[in-house]
């Protein structure tokens, strides 16, 4: 028959032993990887989010700077919204926003260490001209 005391130390052996190997575990695990968020948001002429907006982030090449960094294309939501995740460092980005019947916008992103910049991007409209 068990004792309620045979509980209590196999509860507590358990204990110490999820412990100590859930640290132990938690130190084998690789940190995560340091990262800059670009977040952004489109907007039409008349305030309201603009959705299907193709956006290209690529970076600002440099002379003697390894060429590791890759474009990356996207497009915003249906609320108009983006975000991705660049490599953590001091860099430069060029943000290009693209979309059928709307002047193409070019902002510039910089960032110096694992950080979040959020940008707005207002589209003008193409006019016709006859």
């Amino acid at each position: 028959m068990l004792t309620r005391r045979w509980y209590v130390i196999t509860d507590a052996v358990l204990l110490v032993a999820w412990l100590g190997f859930g640290g132990a575990a938690a130190k084998e695990k690789k940190q995560a990887e340091a990262y800059c968020l670009l977040v952004g948001s489109c907007f039409n002429e008349r305030g309201f989010s603009l959705p299907g907006v193709t956006i290209l982030v690529q970076p600002k090449s440099e002379l003697g700077q390894k060429a590791i960094k890759k474009k990356r294309e996207l497009v915003s939501s249906p609320r108009g919204e983006f975000a991705v995740r660049l490599p953590a460092g001091k860099s430069t980005w060029f943000v290009t926003a693209k979309k059928k019947g709307y002047r193409p916008m070019e902002k510039t992103v910089e960032f110096a260490n694992d950080e979040r910049q959020d940008i707005v991007i207002n589209m003008e409209p193409l006019r016709e001209t006859k």
